[in-house]
């Protein structure tokens, strides 16, 4: 026994784990192969579950299986926020202190502080999420969240994954904050949740993917709109091109699908963007095509500002590789500061803190 945890599992759990869809036919035969036993091909999905079952299995087996089953998504999206405070790393280090006190409870959590040379400071959290409508060996899943903070002119800027652990963490090391500085540290992240006006929300992300510093939008791929709701809607449903009356959301997949007709016939009916990815290029013609996704989690509200680095196609004689690669650590580093200036600025843009840059003279 570890953590108040009993690792056992009994021929029903690992029965159980083997109908998971991500357990395939050749997972099957691969692990019965791994044993040393050779079946026909002619064997049934089902026929292949009942030989694995068969078998004993260790502890090693057994981690095997719960990496196919598992529901956590190593890539998972990325957002920022800002603490509206000066600080300095020594604080920082304080407030992460306090926060790793509260943590290490003694529930499987572990936790690291890294103070880095160029002022910045990371915390790395890695803990488990329990759902026990799950069977067996899906009920645990072991998690990680990095997050990483900065001290810029007047703020904090942080970057962390978009999920309820990291939000949890970081509300801890704001309050652990304002109790070193005793006053109250304020935190800033994008939403739009009190913007409704459709045409703002749709701008918000033409604005972010023009933003991009060097960059230019070389296509967009895929579009989800959703729709406000409001009194009046769908009053002219009838006169319209497309029946939208009982559509909430509208997915577009393709290329250039944000200058499609339906496109702009949705966005004409009230629809907004809620996620959008796209391809930019450098603009000096020389560098990697990037592949970004950018959306509000909460599509709604247009609250969880979130995004993702897809990828990379790296440059070729003629063009672009078809294929694509996963970026590196520092591509994407310096991808992520630009998508969150860009988001930043485009926030301020929509809000009418600042005048977009396309419309001035």
């Amino acid at each position: 026994m570890k953590n108040m945890n009993i690792y056992f599992a009994t021929d029903k759990n690992i029965y159980d784990a083997l109908h998971h869809k991500r357990i395939t036919t050749a997972i099957l035969r691969e692990t019965l192969l791994r044993k040393g036993i050779i079946v026909s091909p002619d064997f049934s999905r089902e026929r292949l579950i009942d030989e694995v079952c068969k078998l004993p299995h260790g502890f090693n087996d057994l981690e095997t299986l719960k990496e196919f089953v598992q529901t956590y998504d190593k890539r998972e999206s990325t957002t920022n926020l800002k603490l509206n405070t000066s600080s300095s790393q020594n604080e920082l280090k304080a407030a992460a202190e306090e926060v790793k006190k509260k943590l290490a409870t003694g529930n499987g959590e572990t936790i690291s502080i890294t103070a880095k040379k160029d002022g910045s400071l990371s915390i790395d959290v890695n803990y488990q999420d329990i759902d026990l409508s799950r069977t067996a060996l899906r009920q645990i899943d072991n998690r990680n969240v990095k997050i990483d903070m900065k001290v810029t002119d007047g703020n904090i800027d942080i970057r962390m994954p978009q999920n309820q652990k990291a939000k949890d963490v970081v509300t801890l090391f704001q309050n652990e904050l304002s109790k070193i500085k005793s006053e109250e540290v304020e935190k800033f992240e994008i939403s739009l949740e009190a913007i409704p006006t459709p045409v703002l929300r749709s701008q918000f992300f033409q604005d972010l993917m023009n933003g991009l510093d060097g960059y230019e939008i070389d296509d967009v791929t895929n579009v989800e709109l959703n729709r406000h709701s409001s009194k009046g809607d769908g009053e002219d449903d009838e006169e319209e091109e497309i029946e939208t009356g009982f559509v909430k959301k509208a997915v577009l997949k393709g290329e250039a699908v944000n200058s499609s007709a339906i496109f702009a016939q949705l966005h004409s009916k009230g629809y907004y963007i809620g996620r959008i990815a796209w391809s930019a290029k450098p603009k000096s013609t020389i560098g990697n095509r990037i592949l970004v996704e950018a959306f509000f989690k909460n599509a709604d509200n247009c609250s969880d500002f979130s995004y993702q680095i897809k990828g990379i196609n790296n440059q070729r004689t003629n063009g672009f590789n078809i294929t694509m690669r996963a970026a590196t650590d520092i591509e994407k580093k310096d991808i992520s500061e630009l998508i969150e200036s860009s988001a930043e600025n485009a926030y301020n843009i929509v809000t009418g803190k600042k005048v977009n840059e396309h419309e001035k003279g």
